[in-house]
């Protein structure tokens, strides 16, 4: 059954964690769509899938979640990357699509497609990777990045590349064009290590980059510079500042809330492209404040994010394709949101102090009183 082969070709027995399904219901008397969840472990999925064959508007997660709540942060296994190609927002037809990623393949700038789906409107493109964890968020990202910028103009989507996003289930029905979703193609004999993708795709140093993160474990918080972080690691480290800054202070940001805001939605932005999760994410983080801006404030701070990630992700794809050879004052300026850590400690108004506590956002003094780290 075509349902039970997709599902054998993303999970088997080493699968862990949930994995979500969601049915998308008819519009209620509000007419409003309602949603129907399933959070599953790999042992009873094929049971609920079997169970929606020929339902229309079905969804399922590519990745596992370690509870079940589907969130990036949640993620438990990476199980593969996947593109969402919107055929019809390009003109071509779903065959032409294929044809040209395959010609993508062949020219060495993509890897070969484990799995390749009709998604009714389109196709969705699958590799299926060795079980990576949380940890390896950033990787994934950079990947997943990389693919996209090479298929974009092949009709990727943008909003469907982040690690908790739902693909359209074969076996069912997608109700916007009345089209079947089906798999044109798949191959359960390739299966890709995500750090060997990222050594071949993305230009890594293994040696030198695998040892700069076991030190950097070992000395807990406590960073040296920022040069140990890439753009997307950086990102996230700063995030997770914010959260800290803010328990610091008891969520007292009166003063800070506009900056603070804008700088998290587009930290989180660069791994959250879902943009109602995103919402949902800064709103939460907003509503923590004792004192929460207005939700259209918030609002108004998140209508700038699409643009600016898009913006991140195109300099860092150009630096990978030779396009940029550095990063110029104009360029930052142009390319996202790219703060100093000066910047930052002087409007968030950082004491020395919070900064003790901080992984990436602290200034010289702080910096050069962290221990060295020795690398051989």
């Amino acid at each position: 059954m075509e349902m039970t082969n997709f599902c054998d070709h993303l999970y088997d027995e080493s699968t862990d964690g949930y994995i979500q399904i969601l049915k998308l219901n008819d519009k209620n008397n509000s007419n409003e769509r309602t949603i129907k969840i399933y959070n599953t472990k790999n042992n009873g999925l094929r049971d609920i899938v079997e169970e929606l064959q020929n339902q229309e508007d079905v969804f399922l997660s590519p990745n596992t979640m370690y509870r079940p709540k589907r969130r990036v942060e949640n993620i438990r296994q990476f199980r593969s990357l996947f593109q969402d190609m919107d055929c019809e927002n390009i003109g071509l037809q779903k065959s032409e699509v294929v044809s040209k990623v395959w010609t993508l393949y062949e020219e060495g700038k993509i890897p070969q497609p484990t799995m390749i789906t009709d998604s009714g409107r389109g196709v969705h493109l699958y590799w299926i990777i060795k079980n990576a964890p949380y940890g390896a968020l950033n990787t994934w990202q950079e990947l997943q990045d990389y693919i996209f910028y090479q298929l974009k103009h092949l009709g990727a989507d943008r909003k469907a590349t982040d690690g908790a996003r739902v693909l359209r289930l074969p076996g069912t029905i997608n109700s916007r064009c009345e089209t079947d979703c089906k798999v044109l193609y798949i191959d359960n004999e390739l299966e890709y290590s995500i750090y060997e993708l990222r050594e071949k795709y993305l230009n890594y140093k293994p040696k030198v980059h695998q040892m700069q993160m076991e030190q950097s474990k070992k000395i807990d918080n406590r960073v040296i510079s920022n040069r140990f972080f890439n753009s997307y690691s950086l990102h996230m480290e700063r995030a997770n500042d914010i959260q800290t800054l803010c328990k610091l202070r008891k969520y007292d940001m009166t003063g800070f809330r506009n900056m603070l805001v804008h700088c998290y939605a587009y930290w989180k932005g660069i791994y959250v492209r879902d943009t109602y999760e995103l919402e949902n994410v800064v709103i939460e983080f907003n509503n923590a404040f004792t004192d929460p801006l207005k939700e259209t404030e918030i609002r108004a701070i998140l209508r700038c994010v699409p643009k600016a990630v898009d913006k991140f992700i195109a300099y860092e794809q150009g630096l990978r394709s030779g396009e940029k050879k550095r990063v110029s004052k104009g360029m930052r300026d142009k390319e996202g949101y790219w703060y100093k850590n000066e910047t930052l400690i002087d409007r968030l108004d950082i004491s020395s102090s919070e900064q003790k506590h901080m992984k990436t956002i602290i200034g010289t003094e702080e910096k050069y009183d962290r221990p060295t780290c020795v690398f051989s």
